[in-house]
């Protein structure tokens, strides 16, 4: 089993502060959402079902729910041309956009037992509480990421700053649990 992405986040900074209402009524698309009684953000999709764009009006914006880095890279560049041709910002304006986390699912192909799992990993870098949460949370040092493992041997590999490291992630995991077999 490989490990698959689930979700990549991304953020930027435009360096101007926005006038969300007037942003809302420039926009052509008719996939946004701005309500400030319940949200301070306004939500844009670039297209029907496309990933969540975030945006606030420090001029701070947040990109979810990609299923690749290309995806991300792409709805950001549109993003950008499009607040570009509304005059909002200069072209090839500087955003600082980077990957915030990549979110991957996994699985080690077997059961496991969640209690014999976070001993042998060791308690100070695991999290096991069934009667607040299912899974255990690990927390390996020097990975780069965090892994909530379910006893049914599904994984959730996060905070990770790109697919390798939770490739990575995931690999010191199996070795480990291969060890304690």
């Amino acid at each position: 089993m490989t490990v698959e992405i689930a979700n990549i986040v991304g953020s930027g900074d435009l360096g101007v502060e926005l006038d969300l209402e007037a942003l809302e009524g420039d926009l052509s698309t008719p996939h946004l959402e701005y309500d400030p009684s319940n949200y301070h953000g306004l939500y844009i999709r670039l297209e029907e079902g496309g990933p969540l764009i975030t945006v606030y009006r420090s001029g701070k914006y947040i990109i979810s729910g990609c299923p690749s880095e290309a995806v991300l890279r792409t709805t950001n560049d549109g993003f950008l041309r499009t607040l570009t041709d509304l005059g909002v910002i200069e072209e090839a304006a500087e955003t600082g956009f980077t990957v915030q986390n990549v979110v991957c699912t996994a699985t080690l192909g077997e059961m496991v037992s969640l209690n014999a799992l976070s001993i042998g990993l060791g308690l100070e870098v695991t999290e096991y509480e069934p009667e607040q949460f299912p899974g255990m949370v690990y927390r390996p040092e020097g990975i780069g990421a965090v892994m909530l493992v379910f006893a049914n041997g599904k994984l959730v590999i996060t905070g990770a700053k790109n697919v390798e490291t939770a490739e990575s992630a995931y690999d010191h995991l199996q070795s480990r649990v291969q060890q304690l077999v």
